[in-house]
């Protein structure tokens, strides 16, 4: 099945400093044009959408061109939230399932999303995520109050693909944001597969992570 691709491009990069995450260079290519590549390379992927800062649309249009290898790249204005954002993108896609993706996560793999792809057909939709290796605390008022258990915990990545029309639907169900995509879908009670994504599929937040791809991208060269 060919699936529509939004890329979501329309953050304030504030943990990131003064510079703009998605035009950081690493590696002799921008974020957001290596997150883009990957969907390009990728089989089973129809539209690609990104959805930009509204200042930013043609400048964020003309970056991810330059990875497009001739496919054609539709840019949209995002919203001043998540949800506003990505509802933007599935407005502008067709296919039946759309796979979401962040801009900012620059060295997600073709055989990854096409996992994604895969592990959301016949299903509400699917996302990539790893187990979590950390042992984690629910804290409130800066003490501890629950010790949740660690074999239960994934840390949810994207790609997260998702039926289309559902996600519009559970949108329409509140205006308030969610954090990811299984969760707009459990509002609807559907539930996501789960398909275990790549340590090395970081997301770029602060200046620290683009040496971290760096030397991720580094030793993938030397294979």
């Amino acid at each position: 099945m060919d699936v529509d691709v939004v890329i979501v491009a329309a953050g304030a990069s504030t943990r990131f400093g003064a510079a703009d995450k998605l035009t950081a260079v690493v590696e002799g290519a921008t974020v957001l044009a290596r997150s883009v590549a990957a969907f390009v390379a990728a089989r089973g992927v129809g539209r690609i959408v990104v959805v930009a800062h509204p200042n930013r649309v043609e400048e964020l249009r003309a970056v991810a061109r330059d990875a497009a290898a001739g496919r054609e790249i539709l840019a949209v204005a995002g919203g001043a939230r998540r949800r506003d954002s990505v509802e933007a993108g599935v407005r502008a896609c067709t296919s039946r399932y759309v796979a979401i993706h962040d801009g900012a996560r620059p060295l997600v793999t073709p055989a990854l999303i096409e996992r994604c792809l895969a592990g959301a057909e016949g299903h509400a939709g699917a996302i990539a995520a790893i187990p979590v290796t950390d042992t984690v605390k629910e804290v409130r008022g800066g003490t501890v109050s629950a010790h949740p258990d660690r074999s239960l915990l994934w840390a949810a990545q994207t790609p997260q693909v998702v039926l289309r029309q559902a996600w519009l639907d559970a949108a329409g169900m509140s205006d308030g944001d969610e954090t990811d995509d299984a969760a707009m879908l459990s509002r609807l009670g559907l539930e996501c597969r789960v398909v275990e994504g790549d340590i090395e599929n970081i997301k770029i937040t602060r200046p620290l992570d683009l040496e971290v791809a760096a030397a991720i991208l580094r030793g993938r060269e030397r294979g």
